[in-house]
């Protein structure tokens, strides 16, 4: 298949401010709860002295839920297009965080949080993204990828020390209204500009999962995304509280997990080459391993340098994970099901990435340690290399 790389990647026709449009939607809708709340969580606890699992368990919630309601949004975007997903993210979200962001007992604020955080995961992250991008550029699939994600690294670089600074300034409650209301105006915008219309006459018999379960690489990839999935949405909660408690300063890890993200288009600008020289398997595995040795590194994250050596290590590896993801998914599946199948491989990522911060939330309740999340995270990443071992039986799911 075309990867899309090095030399054509301004031909005429390509639509750049559509891509770009996209990349902000990303970047929106992952910044304003899926990494905002690592950096909240602790002002939130301080404020409020709700037990920690109990907040953890909420933003787990919203990720399982969210997962789940990735499959038919994907069916959705398959058949309708992405604008009603991008109408009906924005509003659900803004109605969700904002319940959340006044809430004054648990219970309310983890109704608004699962309400808010499970609209924006299943309805404006990758799954629905890259889908809608390759649509754009059906020709040159890789190439639409990798410039989505290269915007979409700058989420985590934009959010995470947004959110510190406006904590910081106007209180956790604020903060989350400010970034639920730039996200939903990003909706709001996409929805009305991106003209995403799948061929109407052309009938689309529904993904069958059972028959995805029976390809073996398919499902490798599936088991492989969600043990990565477990060790990504472990850490991405957790990076700025181990970084804290390794000993750097909160608003120092703040800027590191911001850092991470920077480091993440290490990952993305190569991406068509690197697929180009060991195809989309082997791509995968390498960034797998990267995450794996990179989140190591956080239990001796105490000193700058060192945490910077998971800035680089880790940032490289979840960077190029997300356009791999794509990439793999479209030579594993047909275009016309790609939305529903990356629909599936985001509710495995997202419930496999809820369950690992509900496991240290409450572990950390019980046992007073945070770093059963180093320690999670590198066992799922070690499980995702060996499961994307090599298969000779790489057929198209059909």
């Amino acid at each position: 298949m075309d990867t899309g790389g090095g030399q054509h990647g301004d031909e005429p026709g390509f639509p750049h401010f559509t891509i770009a449009l996209l990349g902000l939607v990303t970047i929106s809708a992952y910044g304003a709860w899926y990494y905002a709340f690592g950096v909240l969580l602790e002002p939130i606890l301080a404020d409020t002295k709700w037990p920690e699992g109990g907040l953890t368990a909420t933003f787990s919630a919203s990720a399982a839920i969210g997962a789940l309601a990735a499959v038919p949004a994907g069916r959705l975007i398959d058949r309708r297009g992405s604008r009603l997903a991008f109408l009906t993210a924005a509003g659900l979200s803004a109605v969700g965080l904002g319940l959340a962001s006044v809430a004054s007992s648990l219970p309310v604020f983890a109704v608004g949080a699962v309400l808010g955080g499970a609209s924006l995961q299943s309805l404006g992250f990758y799954h629905i993204t890259q889908a809608t991008a390759v649509r754009a550029v059906p020709h040159r699939p890789a190439l639409a990828i990798a410039r989505l994600t290269i915007y979409g690294a700058f989420s985590s670089t934009v959010y995470l020390p947004l959110a510190s600074y406006l904590e910081r300034r106007i209180g956790w409650r604020a903060t989350m209204q400010t970034l639920e209301a730039g996200t939903a105006a990003v909706l709001l915008v996409a929805a009305v500009v991106i003209r995403d219309r799948p061929d109407a006459g052309r009938q689309r018999a529904p993904l069958d999962l059972g028959l995805v379960l029976r390809s073996v690489p398919a499902r490798r990839f599936l088991v492989a995304s969600a043990l990565i999935g477990l060790g990504v949405g472990t850490i991405l909660v957790y990076q700025v509280p181990l970084m804290t408690t390794a000993g750097l300063p909160v608003a120092t890890a703040a800027w590191m997990a911001g850092a991470r993200g920077v480091a993440q288009v290490s990952g993305r600008i190569p991406v068509a080459r690197i697929v180009a020289r060991l195809g989309a398997r082997r791509s995968i595995q390498l960034a797998y391993v990267a995450i794996t040795v990179g989140v190591g590194v956080l239990i001796v994250a105490g000193r700058v340098w060192v945490a910077l050596i998971y800035v680089a290590v880790a940032g490289f590896g979840i960077g190029a994970t997300s356009p791999l993801q794509g990439i793999y998914a479209d030579e594993l599946f047909e275009r016309d099901q790609l939305g529903a199948a990356m629909g599936v491989l985001g509710m495995g990522f997202g419930l496999a990435g809820a369950l690992g911060p509900t496991l240290v939330g409450l572990l950390t309740d019980l046992a007073g340690s945070r770093w059963w999340g180093v320690a999670i995270a590198v066992a799922a990443g070690a499980g995702a290399v060996f499961q994307m071992r090599p298969e000779p039986d790489l057929a198209r799911v059909r």
